[in-house]
């Protein structure tokens, strides 16, 4: 009997995948979407920090 994969470890495999693929086939637009991602990050993290410092 062939064990099944359980969705839970199957699905973030599949994701890397996904991501080494497009990472592979398409590199700047890779670094440019990442780029867009880290910028996103900084300004929730910005807008976090402002708040907290308007809370005191």
């Amino acid at each position: 009997m062939i064990p099944t994969a359980k969705p839970r470890r199957l699905l973030p495999f599949v994701v890397l995948i996904c991501l080494v693929f497009f990472v592979v086939r398409e590199p700047a637009k890779a670094a440019d979407v990442a780029t867009n991602a880290f910028n996103g990050l900084m300004t929730v993290a910005d807008a976090l920090v402002t708040f907290a410092g308007a809370l005191g």
